[in-house]
């Protein structure tokens, strides 16, 4: 890791968690069926999706602005 640079472990995941999310509100507005083997996948999903998404997504993003991120390397 270069010198200067923070690792933020919670706000990468924060992220992680926002891009599903992006996708199935895009779904949720678009009112696009997916059909997986046959089977239309219900809107349901895509409900429970956003909104375990976002939770997690903004509680991480909320843990990473209270709490510092990893030192830099030369402040030891």
């Amino acid at each position: 890791m270069e010198s200067g640079k923070k690792f933020c472990p919670a706000m990468w995941l924060s992220g992680f968690f926002a891009a599903p999310v992006v996708v199935h509100a895009n779904r949720l507005i678009q009112k696009m069926d997916v059909v997986v083997d046959g089977r239309t996948i219900p809107m349901s999903w895509s409900t429970i999706i956003v909104v375990v998404g976002a939770i997690s997504s903004i509680g991480l993003l909320l843990l990473s602005c209270k709490k510092p991120c990893c030192k830099k390397e030369g402040n030891r």
